[in-house]
């Protein structure tokens, strides 16, 4: 009994502090929209009480495609650990490495009139350097869909890390950004464009949900 006791005093401990945070990191949105922001940042993103993929609250970015040029995609919803006040109260920032984070799962619609490919990066608080996303589908207008990037080292997901290296950026995540593939011929348009997300989840290994688990044994086991 003392061997286990010891034992998952140490997960414990392994769990705790900024590491939890990370690991165990979900923005439902369910009382606003958590100093996320849109594009530019100017804005912090609309909050909508209901009709999420659950029912529930959610937020919301609006794009107008006249300022979609030529180059990067565009980003249209930011959480940036430096903003004030910051994203989510910045909780989700950290070594994301030492976390054992793996990924991260996002609810997801829009209101073009066609299917889009989206785009993601995951970046420094100086917002450089930062790793590039993109998924390998297109997601249909007006339905949730469940978005998930695999942020383990070599990731096909992962399709540019720019200027640093994934040790780099990863070990000290500050900025989230998502964005899209602009549809051919609609980039210049006079187009406004809903982005709702929700459920943005922090994915951890096996390991790190099974330290979570011992921990919160122990808590019990305290009680």
């Amino acid at each position: 009994m003392f061997k286990f006791g010891f034992a998952a005093l140490i997960a414990a401990g392994v769990v705790s502090g900024a590491s939890a945070q990370i690991v165990g990191f979900v923005e439902d949105f369910n009382t606003n929209a958590a100093a996320w922001r849109n594009f530019n940042s100017a804005n912090i993103l609309e909050w909508v009480p209901s009709g999420g993929p659950d029912g529930t609250a959610f937020a919301r970015s609006s794009y107008n495609l006249t300022a979609a040029g030529s180059g990067f995609p565009p980003t249209v919803i930011r959480a940036h650990s430096t903003f004030a006040p910051p994203s989510s109260g910045g909780t989700y920032a950290g070594d994301w490495i030492a976390a054992g984070v793996t990924g991260v799962s996002f609810s997801f619609r829009h209101d073009l009139s066609v299917a889009i490919s989206l785009t993601g990066r995951f970046a420094t608080p100086l917002n450089n350097p930062g790793a590039s996303v993109e998924t390998a589908f297109t997601v249909e207008p007006n339905v949730w869909t469940t978005i998930s990037y695999d942020l383990t080292e070599g990731s096909p997901d992962i399709i540019s890390l720019g200027s640093g290296t994934y040790a780099g950026i990863f070990g000290n995540i500050g900025n989230i950004q998502l964005g899209f593939n602009v549809p051919p011929g609609m980039g210049g348009q006079n187009i406004e464009v809903r982005f709702d997300v929700d459920n943005f989840t922090i994915v951890p290994a096996p390991g790190a949900l099974a330290l979570i688990g011992v921990a919160g044994l122990v808590s019990c086991r305290r009680r």
